[in-house]
């Protein structure tokens, strides 16, 4: 029996011997093109100039003797697609580049794919449109290895030259986990959907082109997803359904925002250069957030580190900018940078338009390009990435927001008189961030972050050199705050989370009016301390649900509060979806409501916290929803209800609500490069104060965007034209302002406005440098349209939008 057990693993140790062997044997004879080429330089005493890194990743199967240059020149020809040209006494070896044209086709449908994502050895992905019925792959070398994706099916590994194959290839069906579909390319490229929680994503590496903006404008972006506009024609002051700007939640890497963003929301603050993703929630806060009854608005910036240098000027007619991300230590530190800034003293077309929208009904109206006025802005990123090791990260992230503007205002009736308008907002906010991922099953991350924002306005009035007027205006926060979150996975389908937060508010608020003898100081502070706990379950690829609890505790005033959120998604099949979420949360920290968009008058900035006169808010929302994915087609409808309580009325101190129902509707079509959607919003948004009900004065029942985006080569072009049903009428409560010569309905008529955007795109030879020209149109066609009638005593009666504005950008990127 020994003697047999003996003998079997002696034969099984000789099997093992010879199989050994032949595979070393095998690979022996393997050699690389590089190791090759330089052996016949030694042999024949020769000079090969060649690609040594490109060359060093292909494999000659078997090695080769031969007797003379050109002997060897024929057999490596024959072997790899290379040529060899002589120049005097040395050789130049080429690697010989073409065009593959290929066309795919879906498994189950035998429908052709129109659009792909490709990869090209380890190089980064890009977008494929199919053209005249072919998908083509320019200047490849045909033993690089090719990575063909699309969403919703198996990525195909392919060499090269296999492309040129006669049939059509094959994408086969990819089975996912509800929680994982996205609806690429939702408006665009780079703006997804996620099914699982209802949110937008958007990835500004990836973001194509929108009409109306060619810079990546943040806002703009946004301001084209359904249920989100801007009533008062500011990029930056947001309607999330019936929501205005100051009750979403907005921040960057943590750091909230308390401001709509340049000059009072007429630019986006955010750099595009150096954001890498935004989750948008038009509906409910996912559980980990609060702090806000409406929508939200969550930017990351880079936090990866980079195989490379990239660097990025942009230049526009608005302002100039650069971004930096590098490599300090390989693979462990990396350097983000940005730095943009409006131009001294340049007065643009672009420019112009947005002054005399943000200045209309003030006094620096008149002055609106004039040498009278000068505005200025800046916005500064820098962050610092650290990776500890393959399970433990570090990362410093710092923003910085500055506005700065001068007028000098003359009265037309009374010359001596001279008014000096100084206002300055700083804005900055740090935050530091560690994240450890302590087994497969459970990561923490601890933050803490702290901001600071000061808006400053002193308005003093001359008569020759005696000062016989003076106005001070102050508004600070400071927001700090520590964050400790947890997650845990039991496994693929379930996974808990929890988090607790403190953030403590720091609030000053100074008036003085010289001629009214005010001067008021007001000093606020508030302690809030959160937790929350969430569980997510999928069942069978079929249901998805996120069911949580976000708890409050308001130290001021002792108060608890507890708000349930819950979202779901059913598949009904791998086209159709249904969605649904319901929750409540809490605001703090608030702006009082006003019935107008006067964003210049600054007591309309100021921020307060809860006291005996203000209460903090309660919003409570609801959704129910459904997708349709299916030949190209993209269909996304859902219903909503809102409401928010405890708003408080500025002009009498006095609380109410906010509610809004609606529905709003997208509609998707794509041919080849030719995309076009529609999306239609209905709704109502009204106020109650005093148990009396109306509507709200930025209320718009219809809303309809008719979008094409044409994609050509490096061509880009995107059209879109918007129509917004008109505001009610809200007359002035000044005594002083005179109404009685108009003769208006309930609302005003209703505005629309033509958008548009181009841009070109070209590399050098070796695509390393990328220069991209844009041109965009606000307003192609100047349309005047009306929102509203000014609140104040001013020359002028109604509020417009923005006028005709051209911007051209050039970037820059190496």
């Amino acid at each position: 029996m020994n003697l047999r057990f003996f003998s079997y693993q002696l034969l099984f140790f000789i099997c093992c011997l010879a199989i050994s062997n032949a595979l070393l044997a095998q690979n022996s004879n393997r050699i690389t093109l590089s190791n090759k080429l330089y052996q016949i330089e030694k042999k024949f005493n020769i000079n090969l100039s060649y690609n040594h890194t490109f060359f060093n990743t292909i494999l000659l199967e078997d090695d080769f003797n031969c007797a003379s240059i050109s002997e060897c020149i024929t057999i490596i020809e024959g072997k790899i697609p290379v040529k060899f040209e002589k120049k005097d006494t040395n050789y130049l070896v080429i690697p010989l580049r073409k065009d593959f044209s290929f066309s795919i086709i879906e498994d189950e449908t035998n429908e052709s794919i129109t659009s792909l994502v490709y990869q090209i050895q380890n190089k980064p992905k890009q977008n494929l449109e199919l053209s005249n019925e072919v998908f083509t792959l320019k200047n490849i070398f045909p033993l690089d290895s090719i990575h063909l994706e699309s969403y919703f099916h198996e990525t195909i590994h392919i060499q090269a030259r296999d492309l040129e194959r006669n049939t059509p290839l094959k994408f086969y069906t990819k089975r996912f986990r509800l929680d994982e579909i996205v609806l690429t390319n939702y408006l665009t490229k780079g703006i997804d959907s996620k099914i699982g929680d209802h949110s937008i994503q958007i990835q500004t590496k990836r973001l194509g082109l929108l009409a109306g903006e060619t810079d990546g404008d943040i806002f703009n972006v946004i301001s084209n997803i359904p249920g989100i506009h801007s009533p008062s024609g500011k990029s930056g002051n947001l309607n999330f359904r019936g929501n205005t700007y100051d009750q979403n939640l907005v921040q960057i890497d943590d750091i909230p925002i308390y401001h709509s963003g340049h000059f009072l929301g007429a630019i986006s603050p955010y750099n595009a250069a150096v954001i890498d993703n935004i989750e948008i929630q038009r509906n409910m806060l996912p559980v980990k957030f609060d702090g806000r009854v409406g929508g939200l608005i969550n930017m990351k910036t880079k936090n990866k580190i980079p195989n490379k240098n990239s660097y990025e000027i942009i230049g526009n007619t608005l302002f100039t900018g650069i971004a930096v991300n590098t490599k300090l230590i390989k693979d462990k530190l990396s350097l983000l940078a940005a730095y943009r800034r409006s131009y001294p003293g340049f007065n643009s077309p672009k420019l112009e338009t947005i002054s005399t929208l943000i200045f209309q009904g003030s006094r620096i109206e008149n002055v609106v390009g004039s040498t009278n006025l000068d505005i200025g802005f800046s916005d500064m990123n820098i962050a610092l990435n650290y990776k500890i090791n393959e399970r433990h990260s570090a990362s410093v992230s710092f923003i910085n927001i500055e506005n700065d503007l001068f007028a000098e205002v003359r009265e037309v009736q009374n010359p001596n008189q001279t008014d000096f308008i100084d206002l300055d907002l700083d804005n900055w906010g740090i935050t530091g961030k560690w994240k450890a991922q302590h087994s497969d099953k459970f990561n923490t991350e601890l933050r803490f972050s702290k901001s600071n924002m000061r808006i400053n306005n002193i308005s003093e009035g001359f008569n020759r050199d005696q000062r016989n007027s003076l106005l001070k205006y102050e508004n600070t926060i400071t927001d700090t705050r520590f964050i400790a979150e947890a997650s845990y996975n039991f496994n693929q389908n379930t996974k808990l989370d929890a988090g607790y937060n403190v953030i403590n508010h720091e609030l000053t608020r100074n008036e003085m009016e010289q001629e009214n003898n005010l001067d008021v100081r007001r000093d606020q502070k508030a302690i809030i301390h959160s937790t929350y706990l969430s569980l997510h379950k999928n069942w069978k690829d079929k249901l998805d649900v996120n069911l949580g609890i976000h708890n409050n505790y308001y130290v001021p005033s002792g108060e608890f509060f507890m708000n349930p959120r819950l979202t779901a998604s059913y598949a009904i099949n791998n086209k159709l979806y249904l969605k649904s979420s319901f929750g409540t949360s809490n605001q703090f920290i608030q702006k009082k409501f006003v019935n107008d968009f006067d964003d210049f008058n600054i007591t309309n900035q100021f921020w307060f916290l809860p006291n005996r006169e203000i209460a903090p808010l309660k919003g409570t929302q609801f959704m129910v929803g459904v997708v349709l994915n299916k030949k190209k087609w993209l269909i996304d409808l859902e219903f909503f209800t809102k409401r928010s309580n405890n708003i408080t009325l500025k002009i009498e101190d006095i609380r109410g609500s906010i509610s809004s129902i609606g529905a709003d509707i997208f509609v998707k079509k794509k041919w080849n490069n030719i995309e076009a959607w529609a999306s239609y919003s209905l709704s109502k948004t009204e106020t109650t104060f005093r148990r009396t009900t109306s509507d709200a004065f930025f209320d718009q029942r219809h809303i309809l965007n008719l979008t094409n985006l044409i994609n050509v080569d490096r061509w880009k072009f995107a059209v879109s034209w918007r129509y917004f049903s008109g505001m009610p009428v809200i007359y002035p409560d000044d005594p002083n302002i005179d109404t009685s010569n108009l003769s208006l309905s309930n609302r005003f008529d209703g505005s629309h406005q033509l958008d548009f955007s181009s841009s070109y795109t070209f590399y050098n030879t070796s695509k390393s440098f990328k220069t991209v020209i844009g041109l965009s149109i606000l307003n192609v066609y100047d349309q005047d349209n009306t929102v509203n009638i000014f609140q104040n005593p001013t020359p002028n009666t109604f509020r417009k939008t923005s006028g005709f504005a051209p911007n051209l950008q050039v970037n820059f990127s190496f």
